[in-house]
Protein backbone atom coordinates (compact mmCIF):
# COMPACT_ATOMS: atom_id res chain seq x y z
CA UNK A 1 0.00 0.00 0.00
CA UNK A 2 1.18 3.55 -0.87
CA UNK A 3 2.18 5.97 1.71
CA UNK A 4 -0.91 7.92 2.83
CA UNK A 5 0.34 11.86 3.22
CA UNK A 6 -1.90 14.16 5.22
CA UNK A 7 -1.70 17.94 4.84
CA UNK A 8 -1.70 20.06 7.82
CA UNK A 9 -2.86 22.88 8.50
CA UNK A 10 0.26 24.78 7.74
CA UNK A 11 0.12 23.61 3.98
CA UNK A 12 2.85 20.80 4.43
CA UNK A 13 2.07 17.13 3.89
CA UNK A 14 3.86 14.88 6.04
CA UNK A 15 3.17 10.68 5.63
CA UNK A 16 0.15 9.61 7.72
CA UNK A 17 1.14 8.19 11.22
CA UNK A 18 -1.27 5.36 12.59
CA UNK A 19 1.20 5.89 15.67
CA UNK A 20 0.18 9.64 16.12
CA UNK A 21 -3.76 8.46 16.27
CA UNK A 22 -3.47 5.95 18.82
CA UNK A 23 -1.34 7.93 20.75
CA UNK A 24 -3.62 11.16 20.99
CA UNK A 25 -6.51 8.31 21.93
CA UNK A 26 -4.55 6.98 24.59
CA UNK A 27 -4.17 10.58 25.88
CA UNK A 28 -7.53 10.67 26.43
CA UNK A 29 -7.95 7.37 28.17
CA UNK A 30 -9.78 5.62 24.91
CA UNK A 31 -9.37 2.04 25.34
CA UNK A 32 -7.71 -0.47 23.06
CA UNK A 33 -10.92 -1.76 21.60
CA UNK A 34 -12.21 1.43 20.95
CA UNK A 35 -9.46 2.66 19.33
CA UNK A 36 -8.94 -0.23 17.09
CA UNK A 37 -12.70 0.08 15.98
CA UNK A 38 -11.66 3.99 15.47
CA UNK A 39 -8.55 3.19 13.74
CA UNK A 40 -10.55 0.99 11.65
CA UNK A 41 -13.42 3.27 10.52
CA UNK A 42 -10.16 5.84 9.93
CA UNK A 43 -8.49 4.29 7.79
CA UNK A 44 -11.68 3.18 5.33
CA UNK A 45 -11.78 7.05 4.76
CA UNK A 46 -8.30 7.94 4.17
CA UNK A 47 -7.33 9.51 0.68
CA UNK A 48 -3.92 10.52 -0.14
CA UNK A 49 -3.49 14.85 0.61
CA UNK A 50 -6.24 14.28 3.27
CA UNK A 51 -6.35 17.55 6.07
CA UNK A 52 -5.59 17.14 9.65
CA UNK A 53 -8.73 18.67 10.25
CA UNK A 54 -10.62 16.22 8.37
CA UNK A 55 -8.67 13.35 10.11
CA UNK A 56 -9.58 15.03 13.60
CA UNK A 57 -13.37 15.46 12.65
CA UNK A 58 -13.68 11.75 11.66
CA UNK A 59 -12.28 10.85 14.88
CA UNK A 60 -14.46 12.92 17.03
CA UNK A 61 -17.75 12.03 15.55
CA UNK A 62 -16.35 8.54 16.29
CA UNK A 63 -15.52 9.15 19.62
CA UNK A 64 -18.90 11.64 20.57
CA UNK A 65 -21.10 8.22 18.90
CA UNK A 66 -19.04 5.81 21.54
CA UNK A 67 -18.42 7.42 24.53
CA UNK A 68 -18.60 10.95 24.42
CA UNK A 69 -17.57 11.92 28.16
CA UNK A 70 -14.14 11.43 26.62
CA UNK A 71 -14.27 14.39 23.92
CA UNK A 72 -12.59 16.76 26.60
CA UNK A 73 -9.80 15.28 26.89
CA UNK A 74 -9.15 14.72 23.05
CA UNK A 75 -10.65 18.24 22.28
CA UNK A 76 -7.72 19.49 24.45
CA UNK A 77 -5.37 21.63 21.69
CA UNK A 78 -8.81 23.30 20.05
CA UNK A 79 -10.23 23.81 22.99
CA UNK A 80 -7.62 25.91 24.57
CA UNK A 81 -7.84 27.46 20.94
CA UNK A 82 -11.50 28.64 21.74
CA UNK A 83 -10.83 30.31 24.66
CA UNK A 84 -10.49 33.18 22.42
CA UNK A 85 -11.09 35.63 20.30
CA UNK A 86 -9.37 37.58 22.67
CA UNK A 87 -5.91 36.12 24.66
CA UNK A 88 -7.81 37.05 28.10
CA UNK A 89 -8.73 34.45 28.94
CA UNK A 90 -5.91 32.42 28.02
CA UNK A 91 -3.70 34.31 30.51
CA UNK A 92 -6.43 33.55 33.31
CA UNK A 93 -5.69 29.77 32.53
CA UNK A 94 -1.98 30.39 32.57
CA UNK A 95 -2.42 31.79 35.68
CA UNK A 96 -4.12 29.16 37.30
CA UNK A 97 -2.27 26.39 35.87
CA UNK A 98 0.85 28.33 37.71
CA UNK A 99 -1.04 28.67 41.07
CA UNK A 100 -1.94 25.17 41.05
CA UNK A 101 2.03 24.77 41.21
CA UNK A 102 2.44 26.82 43.90
CA UNK A 103 3.12 30.34 42.18
CA UNK A 104 1.41 33.22 43.82
CA UNK A 105 0.49 35.27 40.50
CA UNK A 106 -1.38 38.44 39.34
CA UNK A 107 -2.92 38.53 35.53
CA UNK A 108 -2.81 41.74 34.05
CA UNK A 109 -0.41 43.56 36.20
CA UNK A 110 0.52 47.07 35.40
CA UNK A 111 4.54 47.38 35.92
CA UNK A 112 6.89 50.54 35.45
CA UNK A 113 9.84 49.81 32.75
CA UNK A 114 12.42 52.45 32.10
CA UNK A 115 11.71 53.21 29.52
CA UNK A 116 8.12 52.47 28.98
CA UNK A 117 5.16 51.08 31.40
CA UNK A 118 4.38 47.68 30.38
CA UNK A 119 1.17 45.69 30.98
CA UNK A 120 2.23 42.08 31.94
CA UNK A 121 -0.26 39.32 31.08
CA UNK A 122 0.78 37.19 34.34
CA UNK A 123 3.38 38.10 37.31
CA UNK A 124 4.28 34.69 39.52
CA UNK A 125 6.28 34.58 42.39
CA UNK A 126 7.81 31.42 44.34
CA UNK A 127 10.33 30.91 46.28
CA UNK A 128 10.83 34.67 46.42
CA UNK A 129 11.76 34.82 42.68
CA UNK A 130 9.35 36.48 40.59
CA UNK A 131 8.49 36.19 36.77
CA UNK A 132 7.39 38.18 34.03
CA UNK A 133 5.46 35.51 31.60
CA UNK A 134 3.93 36.50 28.70
CA UNK A 135 1.23 34.40 27.05
CA UNK A 136 0.86 34.32 23.55
CA UNK A 137 -2.48 32.91 22.34
CA UNK A 138 -3.19 31.48 18.92
CA UNK A 139 -6.97 30.72 18.01
CA UNK A 140 -6.48 29.39 14.88
CA UNK A 141 -4.41 25.94 13.99
CA UNK A 142 -1.43 26.41 12.19
CA UNK A 143 0.02 29.49 14.39
CA UNK A 144 3.39 29.32 15.62
CA UNK A 145 5.47 32.28 17.80
CA UNK A 146 8.82 32.69 16.13
CA UNK A 147 11.78 34.54 16.78
CA UNK A 148 10.33 38.03 16.62
CA UNK A 149 7.92 37.01 19.63
CA UNK A 150 11.23 35.94 21.99
CA UNK A 151 13.05 39.42 20.96
CA UNK A 152 10.07 40.97 21.56
CA UNK A 153 9.31 39.56 25.20
CA UNK A 154 13.11 39.84 26.43
CA UNK A 155 13.25 43.45 25.29
CA UNK A 156 10.28 43.79 27.48
CA UNK A 157 11.82 41.86 30.44
CA UNK A 158 15.02 44.27 29.98
CA UNK A 159 13.17 47.57 30.34
CA UNK A 160 11.60 46.17 33.50
CA UNK A 161 14.93 44.58 35.09
CA UNK A 162 16.29 47.98 34.66
CA UNK A 163 13.87 49.89 36.83
CA UNK A 164 14.66 47.05 40.49
CA UNK A 165 18.69 47.15 39.15
CA UNK A 166 18.22 51.11 40.17
CA UNK A 167 16.63 50.52 43.50
CA UNK A 168 18.31 48.51 46.84
CA UNK A 169 16.82 44.77 46.66
CA UNK A 170 16.50 44.87 43.27
CA UNK A 171 17.50 41.00 43.30
CA UNK A 172 13.68 40.18 44.87
CA UNK A 173 12.30 41.52 41.48
CA UNK A 174 11.46 39.64 38.29
CA UNK A 175 14.50 37.01 37.61
CA UNK A 176 13.44 35.66 33.93
CA UNK A 177 11.27 36.22 31.46
CA UNK A 178 8.97 33.37 30.20
CA UNK A 179 6.75 32.89 27.10
CA UNK A 180 3.60 30.74 27.07
CA UNK A 181 1.97 29.97 23.99
CA UNK A 182 -0.40 26.82 22.67
CA UNK A 183 0.92 26.37 19.31
CA UNK A 184 4.25 25.77 18.23
CA UNK A 185 7.68 27.45 18.56
CA UNK A 186 10.06 28.06 15.48
CA UNK A 187 13.86 26.76 16.13
CA UNK A 188 15.28 30.29 16.23
CA UNK A 189 12.55 31.37 18.59
CA UNK A 190 14.05 28.22 20.76
CA UNK A 191 17.60 29.15 20.17
CA UNK A 192 17.73 32.67 20.83
CA UNK A 193 15.18 32.50 24.21
CA UNK A 194 17.30 29.57 25.64
CA UNK A 195 20.73 31.02 25.00
CA UNK A 196 19.12 34.24 26.52
CA UNK A 197 17.65 32.50 29.60
CA UNK A 198 14.41 33.07 28.92
CA UNK A 199 11.65 29.72 30.25
CA UNK A 200 9.95 28.97 27.00
CA UNK A 201 7.00 26.52 27.08
CA UNK A 202 4.97 25.54 24.13
CA UNK A 203 1.75 23.12 23.01
CA UNK A 204 4.66 20.40 22.95
CA UNK A 205 7.69 21.90 24.02
CA UNK A 206 9.53 20.99 26.49
CA UNK A 207 9.58 17.38 25.87
CA UNK A 208 8.63 17.30 29.47
CA UNK A 209 6.93 20.29 30.79
CA UNK A 210 4.87 21.41 27.72
CA UNK A 211 1.67 22.91 28.11
CA UNK A 212 0.00 20.03 26.77
CA UNK A 213 1.72 18.32 29.95
CA UNK A 214 1.26 20.55 31.94
CA UNK A 215 -2.37 20.85 31.62
CA UNK A 216 -3.03 16.83 31.29
CA UNK A 217 -0.92 16.08 34.37
CA UNK A 218 -2.71 18.84 36.75
CA UNK A 219 -6.14 18.12 35.33
CA UNK A 220 -7.13 21.75 34.73
CA UNK A 221 -9.03 21.68 31.42
CA UNK A 222 -11.10 24.87 30.41
CA UNK A 223 -14.43 24.55 30.20
CA UNK A 224 -13.97 25.00 26.53
CA UNK A 225 -13.38 21.14 26.87
CA UNK A 226 -16.98 20.49 27.12
CA UNK A 227 -18.95 18.37 24.36
CA UNK A 228 -22.09 19.42 26.39
CA UNK A 229 -21.90 23.00 26.16
CA UNK A 230 -22.53 25.39 22.62
CA UNK A 231 -19.89 27.56 22.18
CA UNK A 232 -22.17 30.38 22.63
CA UNK A 233 -22.39 28.69 26.58
CA UNK A 234 -19.17 28.70 27.41
CA UNK A 235 -18.35 32.42 25.59
CA UNK A 236 -21.57 33.33 28.37
CA UNK A 237 -19.33 31.81 31.24
CA UNK A 238 -16.07 32.71 30.12
CA UNK A 239 -17.45 36.24 30.36
CA UNK A 240 -17.86 35.45 33.64
CA UNK A 241 -14.25 35.20 34.41
CA UNK A 242 -14.76 30.91 34.45
CA UNK A 243 -12.00 29.17 32.74
CA UNK A 244 -11.90 25.98 34.67
CA UNK A 245 -14.31 23.07 34.28
CA UNK A 246 -13.44 22.19 38.41
CA UNK A 247 -14.95 25.75 38.92
CA UNK A 248 -18.37 24.17 37.99
CA UNK A 249 -18.34 21.86 40.64
CA UNK A 250 -18.95 24.76 42.76
CA UNK A 251 -20.68 27.22 40.58
CA UNK A 252 -23.03 29.76 41.85
CA UNK A 253 -26.56 28.78 40.63
CA UNK A 254 -27.00 32.03 39.37
CA UNK A 255 -24.50 31.87 36.61
CA UNK A 256 -25.66 28.89 34.94
CA UNK A 257 -29.41 30.38 35.13
CA UNK A 258 -27.92 32.61 32.14
CA UNK A 259 -27.27 29.76 30.25
CA UNK A 260 -30.74 28.30 30.02
CA UNK A 261 -30.15 24.66 30.12
CA UNK A 262 -33.07 22.43 30.16
CA UNK A 263 -32.48 19.54 33.11
CA UNK A 264 -31.41 16.61 30.14
CA UNK A 265 -28.18 19.19 29.53
CA UNK A 266 -27.55 20.21 32.82
CA UNK A 267 -27.01 16.29 33.88
CA UNK A 268 -24.67 15.77 30.78
CA UNK A 269 -22.86 18.85 31.52
CA UNK A 270 -22.57 17.67 35.33
CA UNK A 271 -21.85 14.35 33.74
CA UNK A 272 -18.82 14.77 31.87
CA UNK A 273 -17.46 17.96 34.60
CA UNK A 274 -17.42 15.12 36.77
CA UNK A 275 -15.76 12.92 34.36
CA UNK A 276 -13.15 14.96 32.95
CA UNK A 277 -12.07 15.89 36.97
CA UNK A 278 -12.10 12.16 38.25
CA UNK A 279 -10.05 11.41 35.32
CA UNK A 280 -6.80 13.02 36.53
CA UNK A 281 -5.34 13.22 40.23
CA UNK A 282 -5.03 16.97 39.80
CA UNK A 283 -1.23 16.66 40.99
CA UNK A 284 1.70 19.84 40.93
CA UNK A 285 3.77 19.10 37.96
CA UNK A 286 7.28 20.51 37.74
CA UNK A 287 7.72 23.97 35.81
CA UNK A 288 10.80 25.32 36.74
Amino acid sequence: MDIIQVKKASGQLEPFSEEKVILSLKRASVDQNLTKTILTQLKNELYDGIPTNKIYSGIFESLKKENPLLLGKFNLKRAIMELGPTGYPFEKFIGALLKHNGYTIEVGANVFGKCVNHEVDVVAEKDNQHFMVECKFHNQPGGYSDVKVTLYVKARFDDIAAVWREKVGHQTKFHQAWLVTNTKLTSDAIQYGECAGMKLIGWNYPNKGSLRDLIEDSGLHPITCLSSLSATQKQILLSHDIVLCKDLLNIRSNILTYLNLPVSQMEKLKDEVEQLCRSSQMQKVSIV
